[in-house]
C-alpha cells in the first residue's frame, strides 16, 4: 500500500503542475505558490473526513518544519520552471526529493527487501538519466533551471524527510500545519518582492484546483510513509515523469530521447519496488 499511495501522490503533483503553471505564466511563481499553499490548507482539513487524525503538538511541529522546506521547494520549483523548463527542473528536483528522504528512511532503520532496494537504485538511475537528458544548445537556460532545481530539491528533500517522523495516528494534522507554515512563508516572500498573493481574475480557478491537488499530495504521501516508508518515497519520486509528460503535451516543453528512456527506466525501477 505504501507504493500505491506514493504513486498517487506523484500523479497528483503532475496534475497540480498542469494548473499551477497557468498561474505562473500569467503572474509569478510566488503568487502561484502562495495561493496553492493557502488552498492546500483547506484541502488537508477536508481530508480529515476520510482520514482518521489524532491531534498532537509534536506532529504539528513536525508538519510545520516540513512546511518550511516544502514551501521553499515549491516556490523555487515554479521559479525554475518560469525561467527555464519543467524538463530541466523537475527531474533534478525529483532525484533530490527522492534520494534525500529515502536515505533518511534507511538511516533511521528501514530494511527494504533486496528486490525493493534494487528497484529503488534503478528508479533513481532513471531519474538521473532524465536529468542528464536535458535539452542542449541553450547553456544559460539549462544552467538557470539546474540552479533553481537544486535549491528546490534541497527544500523538498528536507520537508519530505522531516514529515516521515510524524506518528501513524496523526493522520492529516501534519499536512495542515505543513501547509499553514508554507503559506505564511510565501506571504513573507511575496511582500518582500512586491508581488500579489492573489492571482489575477480568470486564473483563480486554476490556482484553487492546483492547491487542492497539492494538498492531497501530502495526504497520500503521509499515508504512504505511515504504511511503508521506503517504497512510498520511491514511488512518490515518479512525479518528474508526470511533470515532463504534461510539460511536453500541454506546454510543448522540449523532451529529448534520453529523457524518454529515463522515464521508462524509472517505471521499471518502480515495478521492482512494488514487487519487493
Amino acid at each position: 500500500m505504501g507504493a500505491l499511495f506514493g504513486s498517487i501522490s506523484a500523479l497528483l503533483i503532475g496534475f497540480a503542475d498542469l494548473f499551477g503553471r497557468r498561474v505562473v505564466g500569467a503572474s509569478s511563481a510566488t503568487t502561484a505558490a502562495a495561493t496553492m499553499q493557502f488552498v492546500a490548507v483547506f484541502s488537508a482539513l477536508g481530508s480529515m473526513v476520510l482520514v482518521a487524525s489524532s491531534f498532537g503538538w509534536r506532529d504539528l511541529v513536525i508538519g510545520a518544519l516540513s512546511g518550511l522546506g516544502m514551501g521553499a521547494g515549491l516556490a523555487l520549483y515554479y521559479g525554475g520552471i518560469a525561467r527555464s523548463s519543467s524538463t530541466v527542473v523537475a527531474p533534478l528536483v525529483g532525484v533530490m526529493s527522492a534520494v534525500i528522504p529515502y536515505g533518511y528512511t534507511l538511516a533511521t532503520g528501514a530494511r527494504p527487501s533486496p528486490l525493493a532496494l534494487g528497484g529503488a537504485v534503478v528508479a533513481f538511475a532513471g531519474l538521473a538519466i532524465i536529468t542528464a537528458g536535458k535539452p542542449k544548445g541553450r547553456t544559460a537556460f539549462v544552467r538557470t533551471g539546474l540552479t533553481w532545481g537544486f535549491a528546490s530539491g534541497l527544500g523538498y528533500g528536507f520537508g519530505l524527510s522531516v514529515i516521515i517522523g510524524a506518528s501513524s495516528a496523526s493522520g492529516a494534522w501534519p499536512a495542515v500545519s505543513q501547509r499553514i507554515v508554507a503559506f505564511l512563508l510565501m506571504v513573507v516572500v511575496a511582500r518582500g518582492v512586491s508581488v500579489p498573493v492573489i492571482p489575477p481574475k480568470g486564473l483563480r480557478l486554476s490556482a484553487v484546483t492546483a492547491g487542492v491537488l497539492a494538498g492531497l499530495t501530502t495526504i497520500f504521501f503521509l499515508l504512504g510513509v505511515q504504511t511503508d516508508a521506503p517504497p512510498a518515497v520511491v514511488t512518490a519520486s515518479m512525479f518528474p515523469a508526470a511533470s515532463v509528460a504534461i510539460g511536453r503535451f500541454v506546454y510543448r516543453d522540449p523532451v529529448t530521447r534520453m529523457q524518454a528512456v529515463g522515464i521508462g527506466v524509472v517505471l521499471l525501477g518502480v515495478a521492482g519496488v512494488v514487487g519487493g
